[in-house]
């Protein structure tokens, strides 16, 4: 938690009404089915209770997901431990407004292809090498065709004028698939797609080892890592979405579990791993210009 928490930790506020910021910690709204009003009281309400020394007293004894749920009212039920649990922080990583991309700088594209569910994270290097996490598109149940669609109209919608899209994709993309023989690259490399895509890396440990050294890393105080708030399941998934889980014996696994929050998160790791590879050293940052980025890859 930062020093001064001046955020509530929560979206969970409703799309349908105008919310009204009474005080500190007290919000109210106008049901618009029956009319009643609503007021929402937060702990932040009483100032005795928004010290870290207070958090850290109340988080003893109890689980992430019940102090979510009972001291910042977040009410979705997570079990197990979260992945970035000792990392993340609401409050400093997410940006209390959308962000902006930088034309004149590459997007990088994180992808994760699975049966289950498909994702791709936008995401650019900015000045300081500060990771800035713009948006994403989470599936299920559809093709890579259908994703790269998708990707492809919102990619054009979302960064108009880019001059560059670099993509990092899952290792598995590039085994054949037992259906049509095809491997998920070998279709991005193909018409109309012709994307040249490399592959994150795979080691489980290393993949969020590179996620931690952005969020512990800080630029005169600012994070080098910044999501912003459209990032809906990616920020979900560092609130606890992506967790490790019991088995059956009560003792955690050894690798998060798999769902709609391990997806984008997938993607989130596989950029983090190549970012620093990008020979960033041959961009302006004050031209719009882009010189070709060249890749040391790793084995």
């Amino acid at each position: 938690m930062s020093e001064d928490a001046k955020q509530e930790i929560p979206d969970e506020l409703p799309q349908y009404a105008k919310v009204e910021d009474l005080m500190r910690g007290v919000r109210a709204w106008l049901n618009p089915q029956n009319g009643f009003r609503v007021v929402r009281l937060h702990m932040y309400a009483n100032p005795a209770k928004r010290t870290p020394e207070y958090e850290t007293e109340i988080r003893k004894g109890i689980s992430h997901a019940q102090f979510l749920r009972e001291y910042h009212l977040v009410w979705r039920s997570f079990q197990g431990r979260p992945v970035y649990l000792d990392d993340w922080n609401r409050n400093f990583h997410v940006s209390k407004e959308f962000l902006r991309f930088a034309p004149h700088l590459p997007v990088l594209r994180g992808w994760d292809f699975g049966v289950g569910g498909s994702a791709c994270v936008f995401a650019q290097l900015m000045p300081e090498m500060r990771l800035f996490v713009l948006n994403e598109i989470c599936e299920s149940g559809i093709g890579v065709e259908k994703l790269l669609e998708e990707v492809k109209s919102r990619s054009l919608e979302w960064f108009p004028n880019c001059k560059r899209f670099l993509d990092v994709v899952d290792p598995a993309g590039f085994a054949r698939s037992p259906t049509d023989e095809r491997s998920c690259v070998l279709i991005m490399s193909q018409s109309p797609w012709f994307l040249k895509p490399i592959p994150g890396i795979q080691n489980p440990v290393t993949r969020r080892n590179s996620v931690v050294k952005f969020l512990q890393r800080n630029v005169r105080g600012q994070p080098s890592f910044v999501i912003s708030p459209a990032c809906k399941q990616v920020i979900g998934g560092f609130d606890g979405g992506y967790h490790f889980a019991h088995n059956k014996s009560g003792q955690l696994r050894e690798n998060p579990e798999k769902n709609d929050y391990s997806h984008p998160h997938d993607s989130v790791q596989y950029i983090c791993t190549r970012v620093f590879d990008i020979d960033t050293s041959s961009i302006d940052y004050g031209n719009i210009t882009i010189a070709q980025p060249s890749y040391a890859l790793m084995g």
